[in-house]
């Protein structure tokens, strides 16, 4: 797999059996293991796309979609244009890539958000194949510490008080959806994070592989 030059040094692995937080970029390849549902990767991100973000209009909420080839630039025309910004251009085009690489496809769909509220708040699981999230700014996805609850009743009262893993800004997140080969009966239970009325915009990017038939 592709390298980066905004790496974080290794960290050791963090796991249980159905979800891994794994020490190398090329380590995500991990996801591809039948019983894991969750596979993430920490790392470091240039510092300019946090001064870039914090920025911007923090009371304008906007979405950006678009689909991505692997040597493509995303088009973020709806954003201010600033010197700092080229930094969160190339991490969303090194993104595209690492899923173009990981899965085979040939262009991703790309979604970047800024919002002040939780989008998914419920525990939940996509209806797709895999999904690649990175928040930028704000908290990260959560996703449940264990992944081998009953998925017929995950919005239980019961399980509103599990113990649940959430990803650092930055950090790489690979979920599996019910749509991925023999997982119709799993998929990543996670879910978005709560956001205080009084703080900045969560900035979250997620994307998906697409493949043209």
């Amino acid at each position: 797999m592709m390298s980066h030059t905004n790496l974080s040094e290794s960290q050791p692995s963090e796991a249980s059996p159905t979800w891994r937080r794994v020490p190398e970029l090329e380590d995500l390849v991990e996801i591809f293991d039948p019983e894991v549902q969750v596979c993430s990767w920490q790392r470091e991100i240039d510092p300019s796309i946090g001064d870039y973000l914090s920025a911007l209009n923090q009371t304008s909420e906007l979405q950006v979609i678009e689909t991505l080839s692997p040597a493509g630039q995303p088009n973020l025309g709806r954003l201010p244009a600033a010197t700092e910004r080229a930094s969160l251009d190339e991490d969303l085009a090194f993104l595209g890539e690492v899923v173009c690489e990981l899965m085979g496809c040939s262009e991703v769909g790309l979604r970047l958000a800024r919002i002040s509220r939780a989008m998914c708040p419920g525990w939940h699981i996509d209806r797709t194949s895999i999904r690649l999230v990175s928040t930028y700014q704000g908290p990260g996805t959560e996703w449940l510490d264990d992944q081998s609850i009953e998925r017929a009743d995950i919005n239980a009262e019961r399980h509103q008080n599990n113990s649940f893993i959430q990803a650092a800004e930055g950090e790489i997140v690979l979920l599996k959806g019910a749509l991925w080969q023999d997982n119709e009966a799993l998929g990543a239970v996670h879910r978005s994070p709560e956001i205080a009325p009084d703080s900045t915009l969560r900035t979250v990017v997620t994307l998906d592989p697409l493949w043209r038939t």
